[in-house]
């Protein structure tokens, strides 16, 4: 930024002067020769030449920069997400590796917002139908997933544009984040998601620590429920079936007893919140491996 700045303010000097020196009627240009008096196409290639140096240096300085629609400039870096011409990975400098926390942060303070992330193809790109603008936007989708954003809160998009690699096949850019007002059919879509809810985590009794998803949809939750008062919610917990049915019923009902406790801690009133456990008795894939027992081992959440 101080590059830019610098920049900005030698191409200023730059233009004051050769302005100073062709306007200047009274002033000596030489010695030895008359006046010059230049043209006015003259002056106004010059004039353009400068506007362009301007914008150049405007687009070779300008990192990631996330705006709302009402083009509120919300949070910007530095440097940029980074694009190749390869695949449909994102590369995030280090100096970005918390864009995630503003973003998750942000939804979380404005509960009628929703995030819309445009990957860029190129005209190329968009002709081979190889789908990269989305595969891009998916990339930075998983990313903010994984850090607890309820998906239904996303909308990606492919956005065609007009740019070249460079000779090692990476743009700078690629990526456009913008925070949008939710409109009311995505907002019914979101409620829907806010009122029937899986989770999965650590939910024992002795080692129980909120992640970020239950972390973000306790805010969703809280506000939900703020505008519709006469909402009930109900927390079920279930195992896989290793140990005793009656052992998984009671294990069930601490983790479901952990979430609510920690719904409680964040603002949902006690008496709105109903938790139980079926156990063993309701999985939803048979318990033949790891991971289908990793997913009987969940949190169902109803409000209604």
């Amino acid at each position: 930024m101080k590059n830019f700045i610098s920049l900005l303010i030698f191409l200023l000097f730059s233009w004051l002067g050769i302005w100073w020196y062709y306007s200047c009627d009274w002033c000596d240009k030489s010695s030895n020769s008359d006046t010059t008096i230049i043209s006015p196409e003259a002056e106004a290639l010059a004039k353009k030449a400068y506007e362009d140096s301007i914008a150049a240096a405007k687009k070779s300085a300008i990192g990631l920069l996330v705006k709302n629609d009402n083009n509120q400039h919300i949070f910007s870096y530095s440097e940029n997400l980074q694009i190749n011409s390869t695949n449909g990975d994102v590369h995030i400098p280090e100096s970005l590796l918390g864009f995630s926390d503003k973003i998750v942060n942000y939804l979380g303070q404005n509960q009628d917002q929703e995030l819309i992330i445009s990957g860029y193809e190129n005209i190329s790109e968009k002709e081979n139908n190889a789908e990269l603008g989305l595969s891009r936007a998916n990339f930075i989708k998983d990313i903010l997933v994984n850090a607890g954003i309820n998906p239904d809160r996303i909308v990606i998009k492919t956005l065609v544009n007009d740019y070249s690699y460079t000779k090692e096949g990476i743009y700078n850019g690629g990526i456009l984040l913008n925070f949008n007002t939710l409109d009311e059919s995505r907002l019914a879509e979101v409620e829907k998601s806010i009122a029937t809810r899986t989770l999965y985590s650590n939910f024992a009794e002795k080692t129980f620590k909120p992640d970020p998803t239950l972390i973000n949809y306790a805010l969703e939750l809280k506000n939900y429920l703020d505008r519709y008062p006469d909402k009930k919610v109900q927390i079920t917990g279930h195992t896989d079936d290793i140990g005793a049915a009656e052992a998984n019923v009671w294990y069930g009902q601490q983790r479901a007893n952990n979430v609510k406790k920690y719904l409680i801690s964040q603002g949902i009133q006690k008496e709105k919140i109903k938790a139980l456990s079926m156990g063993e008795s309701n999985p939803i894939v048979p318990n033949d491996s790891e991971e289908n027992k990793a997913k009987n081992r969940r949190i169902e959440i109803t409000v209604n």
